[in-house]
């Protein structure tokens, strides 16, 4: 075969089409040569997206690439000082790179690279711009040329760069000319003329210096450490093909088979009609026992409509993602702000549903969004069945979000490590009543003493529970009594209206503030600091606060001096950046560092109550405690997740107390409040393993306060 008996097109788009199998495979698998002017370099971006390279390389195939380099301000001065030469600055560039290979799948690809490198099979350039005025030019083109054995020529030219995300991830545009058409006969000569110009170092503007031999010659060794034949190396490559489909560190990801108790969970939704809750620890895989029930579902219904809400924007895509990992092929809309016409999509997909042109279909959104009058009234035009999963179902409880319950939903299943919702015991009746019950509970105790029979390990790590105690100060006594008096005063109402609905819950969260900001954390706090540098176990600490101790955590671990730290917010880049970022995002890049120890300490706000997993954490430093069961067990649950060489964690939970003995304040509530919070400690120490040694503390607590 060769290019012209491919079913090719002039313009390709990863809006529309699957840049990989539509173009990327079919035309290596026939190429005999592949010129590529590319972006930015990592040990594993030639081979990241090399599914068709085995056929390639069977056929001698030949690889010339010219890479970009970005060179900073300190780099022209040394070379306009004459203390480094371009070269040297690249090579320490790339070895530095190539000197980062912990796992595998990059090691396999440094060995590819290495074998053909070693085999004359590829050649590498390299292309910086020479300083003019700004600096910071960069060499910006992306250029592919390949040649198959019948001489057909074609060329592509657009946004994406030889790496994942350029050809699985982005949004990316490209336009394909052919040698055979007459029309793009120049088209293709100026492309070749412009690699050539490059390649012999014959350009304007940019420079273009070999591949150092030094990298050339690190990257042979990775290769001969294993000495592959080509058949092996062919395997490898095989190997490497699939890591579009990864998990977060690089590795393959097996397939997803379901565990036995999340089989048994889904039987107990099916015996109870379909309807009920997961009462699921955090990190036992609520999200695939929900994938796996709908997939049962499916089978069963010959039309379905399935609705999944999560609290926040980010998890419904990583929603979209797990239902992919599940092998679920069904069209998805995102009724959301990632697509600003998600309310015609939904009303277009709906009546083709009604049509039975489309029989199933998914909608992901957030909470807010589903309880929103333009989606409710949508969503009244349903004629087929209909199936609601509420991840983190405690948060549709809430007195607006309670409207998005509506009946049109025959199938209900709700997904959390606590359904109950604190201090709104009207707002988990509405919910107990819409989705029945639970219907299956898998609780923190067994997440850590049963063992996987897979890994032959419990499916969450034990940990150490360490209490620490501040009282509030004179100032924030005053506050804290003012807003009290007011809470007991709606509370003293028994039919409230709506709006003392509202502003009783604002009431309580402002004294929850209170508690959460006192003072009196941050001598404990920088005593904790200090304590653990000491001890050297200082790396893998996740500090969890609130906006407003950030600020004062984080220069208290200034002051240490040799703590390298990083706050993690919501604030964070969310472009993926080649260089910066080494093809991440911000928020990927810290958690990436995080877990390799390059950052000790991660100051983080909201992440664990947004479902971002940081697994590798051994120290959780809770700053911001709440007496809200919900937030406390999906915390602890998301630091306890199984990390390589992680055998157990450390929480340390700050809390702050009032003074109960306060004349200002009620007894017999204050006294409530104070039993929930030490029940709250309780409920860590019970599944802890120095749970003796928290009960002491919690005794010694009680009596301070004379509440025994």
């Amino acid at each position: 075969m060769s290019f012209q008996n491919l079913q090719l097109k002039h313009s390709y788009s990863s809006e529309k089409d699957n840049l990989v199998d539509d173009f990327y495979i079919p035309v290596l698998k026939e190429a005999q040569t592949y010129q590529r002017i590319t972006g930015y370099f990592s040990s594993s971006s030639l081979f990241i997206a090399a599914r068709g390279f085995s056929e390639f390389i069977k056929k001698g195939g030949h690889f010339q690439f010219i890479l970009n380099v970005q060179l900073s301000d300190e780099d022209y001065e040394e070379i306009e000082k004459g203390i480094k030469t371009p070269e040297e600055i690249i090579q320490s560039r790339f070895l530095s790179d190539l000197s980062d290979l912990e796992d595998e799948c990059v090691k396999n690809h440094a060995k590819v690279i290495g074998w053909l490198i070693s085999n004359n099979l590829m050649e590498i350039k390299v292309g910086f711009i020479e300083r003019k005025v700004i600096g910071h030019e960069i060499l910006h083109q992306k250029l592919g040329i390949l040649e198959d054995s019948e001489h057909n020529i074609l060329t592509f030219v657009g946004s994406n760069n030889e790496s994942k995300s350029g050809w699985l991830h982005n949004s990316e545009k490209f336009k394909v000319f052919f040698s055979w058409e007459e029309n793009f006969k120049d088209s293709i000569r100026d492309d070749i003329e412009e690699f050539e110009d490059l390649w012999y170092n014959r350009a304007k503007k940019t420079r273009v210096v070999p591949f150092p031999e030094a990298v050339k010659q690190n990257l042979i060794n990775v290769y001969k450490k294993e000495f592959y034949p080509l058949e092996d190396l062919l395997n490898t490559i095989d190997g490497i093909r699939e890591t579009d489909r990864t998990n977060g560190y690089g590795k393959k990801r097996s397939p997803i088979v379901l565990r036995q108790y999340q089989n048994d969970a889904i039987d107990a939704w099916f015996a109870n009609n379909c309807r009920g809750i997961f009462e699921m620890a955090t990190g036992t895989g609520k999200t695939y026992t929900a994938i796996g029930a709908l997939q049962k579902l499916l089978k069963q219904e010959k039309k379905l409509v399935t609705i999944i809400c999560a609290p926040f924007l980010h998890l419904t895509t990583q929603w979209e993602q797990n239902i992919r990992e599940m092998g679920v092929e069904l069209p998805i809309v995102h009724a959301s702000s990632m697509d600003p016409k998600w309310k015609e999509k939904c009303t277009g997909k709906i009546l083709d549903n009604r049509l039975g042109k489309l029989p199933h279909l998914i909608i992901l959104a957030t909470h807010d969004t589903i309880s929103s009058g333009k989606f409710i009234e949508i969503m009244e035009d349903l004629k087929s069945p209909a199936l609601l999963i509420a991840d983190e179902v405690h948060g549709m409880g809430s007195v607006e979000r309670v409207n998005g319950l509506i009946d049109k939903y025959q199938y209900r299943l709700g997904l959390s490590a606590t359904p109950h919702r604190y201090f709104d015991e009207l707002g988990t009746k509405k919910l107990l009543k819409y989705f029945d019950k639970t219907v299956y509970e898998f609780n923190l105790y067994r997440a850590i003493n049963e063992i996987n029979p897979a890994t032959n390990e419990s499916y969450l790590v034990p940990y150490e529970y360490h209490p620490l105690f501040a009282e509030l100060n004179a100032e924030e006594m005053d506050k804290y009594a003012i807003i009290s008096r007011q809470i007991a005063i709606l509370f003293s109402k028994k039919h409230r209206t709506h709006e003392e609905e509202l502003l009783l819950e604002k009431r309580l969260r402002d004294r929850q503030d209170i508690l959460k900001n006192a003072t009196g954390k941050y001598p404990l706090f920088e005593m904790l600091v200090n304590q653990l540098k000491t001890e050297d176990t200082i790396s893998h600490t996740l500090v969890y606060c609130s906006p407003q101790q950030i600020e004062p955590v984080q220069d208290i671990i200034r002051q240490s001096g040799t703590i390298i730290q990083h706050k993690f917010t919501s604030g964070e880049d969310a472009t993926r950046h080649q260089v910066k970022y080494a093809d991440m995002t911000e928020r990927e890049y810290l958690l990436d560092n995080f877990d390799k120890g390059n950052y000790h300490v991660l100051v983080a706000i909201k992440c664990l109550d947004e479902g971002v997993d940081v697994p590798s954490t051994r120290n959780a430093i809770l700053m911001c405690s709440s007496g809200n069961p919900k937030e406390y067990i999906q915390r602890r649950g998301r630091v306890l997740r199984r990390f390589p060489g992680k055998v157990k964690a450390n929480i340390y939970d700050f809390t702050a107390v009032p003074n109960i003995t306060d004349s200002r304040l009620n007894p017999e509530i204050e006294q409530k409040i104070f039993d929930s919070q030490m029940k709250r400690l309780g409920e860590f120490a019970k599944d802890a393993m120095n749970e003796s040694e928290v009960l002491r503390q919690i005794f010694e607590e009680k009596k301070k306060y004379g509440v025994l």
